[in-house]
């Protein structure tokens, strides 16, 4: 038997059938039939379903998103309905900083392109 890799309480995105979804762990068990952990997670639905481990992911970091990834930015007026989409990552090695070139694909100016620091994002969004 292999150690689980969620603990309850945590976090965790869950590739759901409709597609990615935040969710929250609240119990687990070791299914020796299959060899896996079974979780049960409370959807935003709040549904309580019962998945296997391989279904679930650690939430992304700000400093870990790839081409296709989406998220919302901090701003000064305090503006959260921009949503962006990454077109490419780029490490500033003299800033010791992760930009992301990225398109606005939601909000006002549809289509805008821009860099952003990872520090600026406030929201990963999971579709």
């Amino acid at each position: 038997m292999n150690d689980n890799k969620f603990k309850v309480g945590q976090e965790v995105i869950y590739d759901s059938p409709v597609g990615m979804k935040k969710v929250d762990i609240f119990g687990y068990i070791y299914y020796e039939k299959d060899n896996t952990w079974l979780y049960a997670i409370k959807l935003p639905t709040s549904t309580h379903v019962i998945v296997r481990e391989i279904t679930l992911q650690k939430e992304k970091s700000i400093f870990d998103l790839k081409k296709g990834d989406k998220f919302k930015c901090k701003t000064a007026i305090g503006k959260t309905n921009r949503i962006n989409i990454v077109l490419a990552v780029a490490e500033d090695e003299k800033l010791n900083q992760v930009k992301y070139l990225a398109k606005r694909i939601a909000g006002n100016w549809i289509g805008y392109v821009d860099v952003y620091n990872a520090e600026l994002i406030e929201e990963i969004i999971y579709e």
